[in-house]
C-alpha cells in the first residue's frame, strides 16, 4: 500500500528501496561509519580485519575458527592470522573443543572484553549527520531501522 492507501507501484518501490539503501550505505561505509571504525582500530592498535573478528567473539561463547571463516567467506589460514593478531595483544585466546580436540575455538580474554567495551563505545556514538533530523525524525529512523533489523533476523533468534 502506498501512503494514500492505494497500491503500491512495483517501481517505486524498489527506487525508493535502491536509494534509502544507497544513503545507508554512504553513510556507514563511505563516509562516518568507515571514519568511526577507523577510530575504534586505532584506539586498541588492531587493523580492520582484526577488529571485525573481536566483535564476532565472546568470553562466555567461544566460536570454532572454522565459523569465522565461514562467517567472513575467508580462507581458514586468514583466520588463524586474524586470531595470532588478537592473541599477540592479548584480546583473545584459542580453547580446545569439549568434544573435539581437533576443533580450535576462540574466545575473547579479559583484555579483549575491555578493549571490545570499548570499540562498542566508540562505534555507539551516532554520527554528527544526526543532528540534521529532529527527535521525531531520529525516533522514527530508529523505529524503521528496529523494523528492519527484526526482519533480518532468522527464526528462533
Amino acid at each position: 500500500m502506498s501512503s494514500d492507501g492505494g497500491p503500491e507501484q512495483g517501481g517505486e518501490r524498489e527506487t525508493a528501496a535502491g536509494e534509502a539503501w544507497q544513503a545507508l550505505y554512504r553513510l556507514v561505509f563511505e563516509r562516518e561509519g568507515q571514519q568511526r571504525f577507523h577510530e575504534a582500530c586505532d584506539a586498541i592498535g588492531l587493523a580492520p580485519g582484526g577488529l571485525k573478528a573481536l566483535l564476532q567473539l565472546s568470553p562466555d561463547e567461544p566460536i570454532p575458527m572454522r565459523d569465522l571463516a565461514e562467517y567472513f567467506r575467508c580462507d581458514p589460514s586468514y583466520v588463524t592470522s586474524l586470531v595470532d593478531g588478537l592473541e599477540t595483544a592479548g584480546l583473545a585466546e584459542r580453547r580446545s573443543h569439549p568434544t573435539d580436540r581437533r576443533v580450535k575455538m576462540v574466545a575473547l580474554s579479559h583484555s579483549g572484553e575491555e578493549a571490545l567495551a570499548q570499540v562498542r563505545k566508540i562505534l555507539g556514538q551516532p554520527p554528527a549527520s544526526f543532528s540534521a533530523l529532529t527527535t521525531p525524525e531520529l525516533r522514527r529512523l530508529r523505529s524503521l531501522l528496529a523494523k528492519l533489523d527484526r526482519s533480518e533476523r532468522p527464526p528462533g533468534d
